[in-house]
């Protein structure tokens, strides 16, 4: 086995391996020897599967000439149709003498031995003669001129082949297809043809062939992945476009005009920029937009100054400066929340009551129907507001001499809470190892929005998981909280890596406004 980290997928394949030696050291019966074929089944679809993406990243690379000039796509083509000579031509080596060897086995000719099933082949436990055809046929001991030593030096020339292609652009993949060992076999340090041919029963060669073919579209693939990715290197991607207007006052005198800037922004919702404010530091962004807060503290004109740090799909940073202005007015009266520009049923709600050249203790500010005002200690407000409103106004009145004189009716929307968002292992969709689903402290939790203010916390009361099992789709339901039950787990551990595994149904305990909330679903690919 090769040394250093590898892929799951390369790890799966190494797992395999170790399988196939293991039964090979076992003096075995008729029963096991059956169950290479089965194997070697599963191998070939496998194979199939590998060959159907690697295609489709060819009509990949050809389809790019849309985007791109040709010129742009060619080099990395290029290259990539130079890889899958190499593999088709290594492939075509393997399944070749694959295809002769069990020809020689079964005394039949080429096209029938094409299409046997390792279940019909003769021989099985015969050793010597796969021996023969491999190690000793046009050489001697796996040396020169034996299939197993052209079937290395193939190897290691592939290998050496995509090494110096991937250098070309500073690059580098892990490749499988390990012929260096150390390979033990008894105790003793023997070499690569040896560990593979020398004394291998003839159906477990036949088998471990279909596992080099796999070994060798998953180095292919991996490889035309990585050279396919640099056509958009240093490419930025944007997957949302809006239109967006930029006044550059919002305070216009009577008599004067309004004046913006108006354009179309995109935005790569996947992938948060980084947004710095001079004096400020970094502040939040969501979905590729940062939410600038800034309080109002005097009156005036201010200038924001600030930078925006984005990174290319080649990990290259890039910084572009902004720059903004804005203008606070001393208003007559003010009603200004504290957190946000929104009241939410259920919750607290702060809010700062002011009039200019009117002590806080002579304001009456009064709230509309649905709705409660509550003064704090500090001279700020408390509202609450009942589920059923969509709107209250909050009326300032001041006491001047002996009357009351209205100051400012401000209206305010009511919103629902924010609905939170399920995770679980601290993702919501993608690739995830099997560990992090299986592990004792695995919850799904529901959290709020990083931008939203309030301390409010929800938890997952009940959920259902879909997954498959032996071609049947399973539904497994927990009741009664947000852990995993014993049956989801041990479904995830009898998962194969590949399969898709579903969290739906996730429903959270009341919240401050009593209702419940469905957080939807959560999918994934284990790994």
């Amino acid at each position: 086995m090769a040394g250093g980290k590898q892929t799951p997928r390369q790890k799966l394949i190494g797992l395999m391996y170790l399988i196939f030696l293991a039964l090979m050291a076992l003096n075995v019966s008729v029963e096991v020897l059956d169950s290479f074929p089965l194997i070697d089944r599963g191998i070939q679809e496998t194979n199939q599967n590998f060959e159907m993406k690697v295609d489709m990243i060819y009509d990949d690379f050809n389809a790019q000439v849309q985007n791109f000039s040709e010129e742009h796509v060619f080099p990395y083509h290029g290259q990539a149709l130079y890889v899958k000579e190499l593999a088709d031509s290594m492939v075509s080596y393997v399944m070749t003498n694959r295809t002769l060897m069990i020809a020689m086995l079964n005394n039949i000719d080429f096209e029938e031995a094409d299409t046997l099933d390792l279940i019909d082949l003769r021989q099985k436990d015969n050793y010597s003669r796969s021996t023969r055809f491999w190690m000793e046929e046009g050489g001697y001991s796996g040396g020169t001129g034996t299939r197993a030593h052209t079937l290395r030096t193939m190897i290691e020339n592939f290998k050496s082949e995509i090494d110096s292609i991937l250098a070309l652009h500073n690059q580098s993949v892990k490749l499988g297809l390990d012929t260096d060992g150390p390979f033990d076999r008894g105790g003793s340090s023997v070499d690569w043809q040896t560990y593979n041919f020398e004394r291998v029963i003839s159906v477990a060669v036949a088998t471990n062939l279909s596992r080099m073919v796999t070994e060798i579209r998953n180095a292919q693939f991996d490889a035309i992945s990585m050279l396919y990715d640099l056509i958009h290197a240093g490419q930025f991607r944007f997957d949302e476009v809006s239109a967006r207007i930029v006044p550059e006052s919002r305070i216009v005198m009577q008599g004067g005009q309004f004046e913006a800037d108006v354009f179309v922004a995109a935005i790569d919702t996947r992938q948060d920029p980084e947004v710095f404010v001079d004096g400020i530091g970094r502040i939040p962004v969501s979905d590729g937009i940062g939410r600038l807060r800034l309080a109002a503290r005097s009156a005036g004109t201010h200038t924001v100054n600030g930078r925006i740090v984005v990174r290319s799909p080649a990990g290259v940073e890039t910084s572009h400066p902004f720059r903004t202005q804005y203008t606070v007015e001393s208003p007559m009266a003010t009603v200004s929340p504290t957190r946000m520009n929104v009241f939410y049923a259920g919750l607290e709600n702060p809010v700062s009551i002011a009039a200019s050249g009117v002590p806080s203790e002579n304001l009456v500010p009064e709230i509309s129907r649905g709705g409660t005002l509550t003064r704090q200690r500090d001279g700020s407000y408390i509202v609450n507001v009942d589920p059923e409103v969509r709107e209250v106004n909050i009326t300032v009145r001041a006491r001047v001499g002996d009357r009351l004189e209205t100051m400012a009716v401000t209206p305010f929307r009511v919103l629902r809470n924010p609905d939170p968002t399920a995770y679980i292992a601290g993702q919501r969709s993608g690739r995830i190892p099997r560990q992090l689903l299986t592990r004792p402290q695995t919850i799904i939790e529901a959290r709020m929005a990083e931008d939203f203010v309030f301390d409010l916390r929800y938890e997952v009361a009940r959920f259902e998981m879909i997954t498959e099992r032996a071609g049947e789709i399973r539904r497994e339901r927990q009741e009664s909280g947000n852990t995993l039950t014993s049956e989801m787990v041990l479904l995830i551990n009898n998962a194969r890596s590949g399969q898709s595994v579903t969290f739906t149904d996730i429903i959270t305990r009341p919240g401050p406004d009593g209702r419940e909330r469905n957080l939807g679903a959560l999918s994934f690919t284990i790994e």
